[in-house]
């Protein structure tokens, strides 16, 4: 195997739940694009911190690890791999067979949860891998992103080839510090006498801007939305996804992360919207989302499904809740702007309002 072949390693104290997930990523991923190393960790491996230095090395890209690994070697938890990962800006997921309510099902920033389903698991770590991949080839084929002073925003908008998004991307990334202390001490070691070299800035980019984009502008609709986002922002429900999707197939957002779901480019579907308006009378339109709403509607033919909300029939929207999952619209009663609860940059989320008093006051926000 050459030595500049990328691995990834999965850890897990049940070997052959471990054997199974190897053999299902081996399907899906050529030994030529990724050499998949595996750990069942033992008492006889020695300091679990040192057995875990020994399995990884600068072409690793990603580590896959069980929560409770304490089967295999007393008080060793996943948490302590993540940790470990961080240190090193190796991007880590993990998962929890045994105890799914240990595990928070939303990560921080800078960790990845995957899921436990055994088809989703493989597909979501091949996803994964390959966006990492696709963003650091971008940067060592871009040597002008190192040199130059440029921004996280700037060198992310240029790797997704629509530069202009720089300011959205921008306030997205406006607390990185304070989600990573690992990333702030790396920072730091680069400030004092251990200079960075171009391997460094490589790995330390790709790690901060896999994370952002793969947890946060993906997660949270602004610049590219999801699918359900997509079916929000034209004020129906998520089963209408199939209908309304092939309207905006030159809307399509294709690049890292995107293989396991459909995004779409919120600039291309509004210049999609503003071709099919021409010869609609918008005269009596409250909002956009009324406006996205009726322009699709007469484009397939037929009446959007209603949402559900009791509070306008089901038939208003233009954000997305991420927390009660369903559209939301500007209506007082309905949501609140973005909060401490969401990225600055996601414009297109809103909390419910019920949720939101109902949570607000006893986290003291």
């Amino acid at each position: 195997m050459p030595d500049d072949t990328p691995n990834l390693l999965l850890i897990d104290d049940n070997a052959e739940n471990l054997e199974a997930l190897h053999q299902r990523l081996i399907a899906l991923m050529p030994a030529e694009e990724v050499e998949i190393r595996t750990w069942v960790p033992k008492e006889d491996d020695g300091p679990p911190a040192e057995a875990f230095e020994a399995r990884v090395d600068e072409q690793t890209a990603l580590v896959v690890t069980d929560y409770d690994l304490t089967t295999s070697v007393k008080g060793l938890f996943g948490l302590s791999i993540v940790a470990w990962c961080q240190k090193k800006s190796i991007p880590v997921g993990d998962f929890s067979r045994g105890n799914v309510a240990n595990l928070p099902k939303e990560p921080n920033l800078f960790e990845l949860r995957v899921p436990t389903n055994d088809q989703q698991s493989a597909a979501f770590i091949a996803t994964t891998f390959r966006g990492f991949r696709t963003l650091r080839i971008g940067i060592e084929c871009s040597p002008a992103l190192l040199t130059e002073r440029r921004s996280l925003a700037a060198v992310l908008s240029s790797l997704l080839g629509r530069p202009r998004l720089e300011s959205q991307f921008a306030a997205y990334m406006s607390r990185l510090g304070a989600a990573n202390s690992a990333l702030l001490q790396r920072l730091r070691d680069f400030a004092g006498d251990e200079q960075p070299v171009d391997e460094d800035k490589i790995r330390l980019l790709t790690y901060v801007l896999g994370h952002v984009l793969c947890n946060a502008i993906l997660k949270y609709p602004g610049p590219i939305l999801h699918q359900r986002s997509l079916c929000a922002y034209m004020a129906t429900t998520i089963e209408e996804a199939e209908a309304i999707e092939p309207m905006f197939a030159d809307a399509r957002y294709d690049g890292p992360f995107s293989a396991e779901n459909n995004y779409f480019w919120r600039g291309d579907v509004d210049r999609i919207l503003d071709s099919l308006s021409d010869d609609l009378d918008d005269a009596d339109v409250e909002s956009f989302a009324d406006l996205n709403r009726r322009l699709v509607e007469a484009e397939i033919g037929r009446n959007l499904a209603a949402h559900g909300c009791d509070r306008c029939g089901g038939v208003k929207g233009g954000f997305w809740c991420p927390f009660t999952v369903r559209p939301v619209c500007e209506r007082a009663d309905c949501s609140i702007p973005s909060s401490s609860w969401i990225p600055a940059g996601a414009q297109l989320c809103r909390v419910e309002r019920d949720f939101y008093d109902e949570w607000a006051p006893l986290l003291g926000l």
